[in-house]
């Protein structure tokens, strides 16, 4: 079975966090991260981008789903910062919060045999290739 790697988003259109995951798709991460092997603990990896009002209160939600073994996770982004920001900068932050956050979220987990130092080593060299 293939490990999937997903970034999605939730997000106010006009801070154009769309423009990223399109970038990030050209690469071409999803395919590398289907041909990983991380160990038998983990099959997949969901990363949801919220950058929405922050009068909503919306809360960073995250789960591991034992019967799928996925994470879903929630990286918060600020909103008003990027309205204000140019592509090239919203391109950076959302990278540096991949490469930040999502290992640490993944450590809070007792995962037997997921390889993280391989996986932290892959999301850093993929996640550059758009800055």
């Amino acid at each position: 079975m293939s490990f999937r790697f997903n970034i999605l988003a939730d997000f106010y259109w006009e801070s154009k966090i769309d423009k990223v995951l399109d970038t990030l798709s050209e690469t071409g991460y999803r395919r590398f991260f289907s041909e990983q092997y991380y160990g038998s603990t983990l099959n997949g990896i969901t990363v949801l981008l919220i950058c929405q009002d922050p009068s909503l209160n919306l809360k960073q939600r995250i789960r591991l789903s034992k019967k799928e073994k996925t994470i879903y996770m929630d990286i918060m982004l600020n909103l008003n910062q990027f309205l204000k920001i140019e592509q090239k900068e919203r391109k950076k932050i959302v990278v540096e919060k991949l490469i930040n956050e999502v290992p640490v979220i993944i450590r809070k987990y007792k995962l037997e045999d997921f390889d993280i130092l391989k996986f932290e080593s892959d999301l850093k060299k993929w996640m550059i290739k758009i800055l």
